[in-house]
């Protein structure tokens, strides 16, 4: 070995020396703290275990092997170690709405099917759906341990049964602890009800607990898809919840919401389209936290929602707090019989508008008695309606007659010709005759504005009318959701994959009905551009209401067709063009006569007195607007073309 290598191995030999001795870390230190819940947390950690290795206990007897096991149970969570360990069952409860299956593991509602809907493809409708992922837990602390519920096994009071009528009965989840300590959730099963009763109850926990003055309830649901137009079905799904008197809600979006209920919670609901899972407390909780969130790769769930509720402990050592589970349709006057409100967590939209769909719910409740097919009920509250228009469907006809025949007449097409070159001087000409002549180009319109808000409301009424589900009428197997007469092999944007027969009645129908009323509309000037802007309506229509309800259109085309005959009837035996000319023209004549009386000696030497209309008055303004700028341009290019001629 040459010197160099004898060198170059006792450098290496001191730089290891060195760096061991002064720059190699410390190995970390154990810490004895212990982590410190958030002030959202609600539980403290459960303390570390030691597990004997499997190796160590193969060569243990049995007895050495239980003790060991109950040791670390009692390490992981006190008192609470009897019931820490079992085997699950299942106890099911029937009645005349619900089919309820509870599991011993948590003491929980495990699923909850309505027996009386089904699903989109006619499987049992699951209001709470038999998912793992969903939970339904109580926290607290107990002893330094946080303990869950759901790690817990409940022993049932008593098998399996079934609820009829008014009848009511319970069933106890007790999870005994021995030493008078115990906890147990309580489940009242009504017979003809859509809720259940739920009770917490806890006794002898005191010393456990401490000075703790609250637990949480942990609620999460995957709520499942039931109906066949899944985006429909979300964007009429979300967390509704009323606090202190006031109902609000979480927004409508695929994004992750998420709200903070400040204090005084009184319900929370997972809304979906048709139906809900609801839970009401006795009293106002502290607090809560809620969550929605939208699973983009899946088809089978809705959305995902999470409730986290802060629930004050009065008397830790015997705690009891009071629910009612709603868990059925969202039916205005099941979810109104309940008195708190529920019933607003229905998109009935605004003011008037919610009024009319109120009232609408009640046409259905009272026509159902009577007749058991939908569409015919559908139709019957269309007829029912344009009876209750019919005075301002005539009012319009005729104001729209009025404007059409005066159009028609020389005197009319005379001046489209002298002003053709100027809308605003032609407007104001014809104002002036369609006023002494008793006529507006707006009487038409405002009656129909009437009609507008029942428009509307059914707009919002149909999409999430429960009453609809499954309701079949002419080739719609299903009123709630569109008919698909043809499946396309392909996607087309905004209008879908499939063809909606009803939505093209309705639409061809809409046609007809503008075609109708733009025949009173000029024929000249920005009128006659007018004319075609209407008939965007149904192909707007056609593409935006294919995949609604079918109901929703059956009852736009009813309408149509309905408005359609009254236009016909009114002009064929009502309204007689000839007979409505001579009327204007006496009308015409009477006002120009008084008119002369006030400019001649005995008037006031003002002319016509009436004071001008608000439109008259704009349209004299950008008259004389439009006539101060030609002045101006004028002005501006005179200096111009006497610079050019010099």
């Amino acid at each position: 070995m040459d010197r160099n290598s004898i060198i170059g191995i006792l450098l290496i030999a001191l730089l290891t020396v060195v760096y061991f001795q002064y720059f190699a870390p410390e190995p970390p230190a154990k810490s004895d703290e212990t982590p410190t819940a958030t002030t959202e947390q609600t539980t403290t950690p459960p303390t570390e275990t030691t597990e004997t290795p499997t190796a160590v206990l193969d060569t243990m007897d049995a007895a050495s092997r239980d003790s060991i096991a109950n040791a670390q149970l009692r390490d992981k969570y006190s008192d609470f170690a009897a019931v820490a360990e079992g085997e699950e069952e299942v106890i099911t409860v029937t009645t005349e709405e619900l089919t309820v299956n509870l599991s011993t593991k948590g003491g929980l509602i495990q699923s909850a099917y309505l027996n009386h809907h089904e699903t989109y493809d006619s499987l049992p409708l699951p209001v709470v759906a038999a998912d793992e992922r969903n939970a339904f837990y109580l926290e607290f602390p107990y002893n330094n341990r946080a303990i869950r519920t759901n790690d817990l096994y409940f022993t049932p009071s008593k098998e399996g049964f079934q609820v009829t009528g008014e009848d009511s009965a319970q069933l106890v989840m007790s999870a005994d602890l021995g030493n008078g300590k115990k906890l147990e959730q309580v489940y009242t099963f009504y017979g003809d009800r859509f809720d259940v009763g739920y009770d917490i109850r806890m006794e002898g926990l005191k010393e456990g607990l401490g000075n703790v003055s609250f637990y949480t309830l942990q609620w999460t649901s995957y709520v499942p898809r039931t109906e066949l137009a899944l985006k429909n079905m979300r964007a009429k799904s979300t967390i509704v919840y009323r606090l202190g008197g006031d109902v609000d809600k979480l927004s409508v979006s695929d994004d992750v919401e998420k709200e903070k209920l400040t204090s005084l919670v009184e319900w929370v609901s997972f809304k979906s389209q048709f139906f809900s899972q609801i839970l009401m407390a006795d009293e106002p909780l502290r607090s809560g936290t809620v969550t929605m969130n939208t699973p983009g790769n899946s088809e089978s769930v809705n959305r995902i929602m999470d409730a986290k509720l802060v629930i004050d402990i009065d008397n830790p050592n015997q705690i009891q707090n009071g629910f009612a589970m709603y868990m059925g349709p969202n039916e205005y006057t099941t979810l109104r019989s309940y008195d708190v409100d529920l019933e607003e967590e229905m998109d009935l939209g605004w003011w008037i508008i919610g009024w009319i769909n109120k009232g609408t719910t009640y046409i259905f409740k009272f026509l159902e008695k009577y007749i058991s097919n939908y569409g015919l009920i559908i139709i019957i509250l269309g007829v029912l309606i344009r009876m209750l228009l019919l005075p301002l469907s005539f009012r319009s006809y005729v104001s729209m007659a009025k404007v059409r025949v005066l159009n028609a007449t020389p005197e009319m097409k005379a001046l489209d010709e002298k002003h053709k070159d100027d809308p605003q001087k032609l407007q104001m000409a014809k104002m002036g005759i369609y006023k002494e002549m008793g006529a507006s180009m707006f009487g038409g319109c405002v009656p129909m504005l009437f009609s507008y808000p029942f428009l509307i409301a059914l707009f919002f009424f149909f999409p999430q009318a429960v009453e609809l589900r499954h309701e079949s009428f002419l080739w719609s197997h299903d009123l709630s959701t569109y008919d698909s007469i043809v499946q396309l092999p392909f996607t087309i944007p905004m209008y879908g994959d499939h063809i909606s027969l009803f939505t093209i009645l309705m639409a061809i129908s809409t046609f007809i009905y503008v075609f109708y009323q733009q025949q009173s509309q000029p024929t000249t000037g920005a009128g006659a551009q007018m004319k075609y802007v209407a008939y965007i309506t149904p192909i707007f229509l056609l593409v935006f209401l294919n995949n609604y309800a079918s109901g929703l259109s059956l009852y736009y085309l009813t309408s149509n067709l309905l408005q359609i005959s009254q236009t016909l009837l009114i002009k064929r035996f009502f309204v007689n063009d000839e007979k409505l000319l001579a009327e204007m023209r006496e009308k015409q004549k009477q006002a120009r006569k008084q008119k002369g009386k006030k400019g001649g000696k005995g008037g006031n030497g003002k002319g016509n007195a009436q004071p001008k209309s608000r439109i008259e008055r704009w349209l004299e303004n950008q008259q004389k607007k439009q006539e101060e700028l030609q002045k101006a341009r004028r002005q501006q290019s005179s200096p111009n073309r006497r610079g050019r001629r010099q």
